[in-house]
C-alpha cells in the first residue's frame, strides 16, 4: 500500500516537472499557442505584470497577467481576486468598489508590496484529481460501511476501511496544491513589470 502511495507521488512530481519547463516563447506566440482571448488587445510597448517562479527541482515558469486577465493575490493582509485594469513601472491598478459611495474607482498596488500570488493551474489529469481522489475515497468508505451494516444488522465500520479513504484524500490534497500553488514573493519567485515587443 505505502509502496504504491509513493510510486503514485513519484509519478505526479514527474508530471509535475516535465509540465514546468523553460519559457522561451515571445508574448505573441505563447499568447496565440494559448489561444488566449486578448491576444487581439495586445500591441507593442504594452506593460504587463509577470510572476517567475523558480521551481524547487530547478524548472523555471513564468505566469503573465495583461491587461483584463484576472489575477488572485494578497496585498498587506488582504485578498483580491479581480481583473487587471492597467500596469505601470511599480504599482497594478484595480478596479474596486469605493466602500462609501459605491462607485467604481481605480486603486494602485505596489508591485514591492505584493505578499503572495494564487495561481491556477489547469494541469491534465493531476488538475481533475483534486476533487475526484477525494470523491472516490468517500464513495469507498460509505459502500464499506454500507456492506459492513448489512452483513451485522446495525451500522458499523470497519477501521481497516479508513486507510484508503485517508490516502485518496491525501492524493487529492496533493493534487490541489499542485494545481493550484501560491507562490510568497522572494528572491525565488520575483514579480517584476515588463513590456511587449
Amino acid at each position: 500500500m505505502i509502496h504504491r502511495l509513493l510510486l503514485t507521488i513519484f509519478f505526479l512530481l514527474l508530471a509535475y516537472t516535465i509540465q514546468a519547463q523553460s519559457d522561451t516563447l515571445s508574448v505573441d506566440s505563447l499568447m496565440i499557442k494559448q489561444k488566449s482571448p486578448y491576444v487581439a488587445m495586445i500591441r507593442p510597448g504594452q506593460k504587463y505584470l509577470a510572476l517567475d517562479v523558480m521551481g524547487r527541482l530547478g524548472g523555471f515558469h513564468r505566469y503573465r497577467y495583461f491587461p483584463n486577465e484576472e489575477i488572485k493575490f494578497r496585498y498587506k493582509g488582504k485578498k483580491y481576486r479581480e481583473p487587471v485594469y492597467g500596469v505601470t513601472d511599480s504599482t497594478l491598478m484595480l478596479v474596486l468598489e469605493d466602500p462609501n459611495t459605491f462607485l467604481p474607482e481605480t486603486v494602485h498596488f505596489r508591485i514591492d508590496q505584493i505578499e503572495k500570488v494564487y495561481v491556477n493551474r489547469q494541469i491534465p489529469f493531476i488538475t481533475q484529481g483534486t476533487y475526484l481522489f477525494p470523491i472516490a475515497g468517500t464513495l469507498f468508505f460509505m459502500a464499506d460501511v454500507i456492506n459492513l451494516s448489512r452483513s451485522e444488522k446495525k451500522l458499523a465500520a470497519d477501521s481497516r476501511a479508513l486507510k484508503a479513504p485517508a490516502v485518496m484524500i491525501a492524493l487529492g490534497a496533493i493534487c490541489y496544491k499542485m494545481s493550484y500553488p501560491r507562490y510568497r514573493i522572494n528572491k525565488n519567485h520575483r514579480l517584476k513589470v515588463l513590456e511587449t515587443y
